[in-house]
């Protein structure tokens, strides 16, 4: 598998991960939902730029 093709996967979940970040902070859900959920996609869109850096590699 080259590595364009390993990078495809984890590009389309960032796309969809920054979307429902962004449906997250602006919707009307409580302050501590909003903060705890959005901090954990947060921090998931943060490996993944990382991953998509790194070349898609999951050696």
């Amino acid at each position: 598998m080259t590595a364009s093709r390993s990078n495809t996967p984890l590009a389309a979940l960032l796309a969809v991960l920054a979307c429902v970040e962004v449906v997250l902070i602006t919707s009307d859900a409580a302050d501590g939902v909003r903060y705890g959920v959005g901090a954990a996609i947060a921090v998931t869109i943060l490996v993944l730029v990382g991953r998509l850096a790194k070349g898609g590699s999951s050696d």
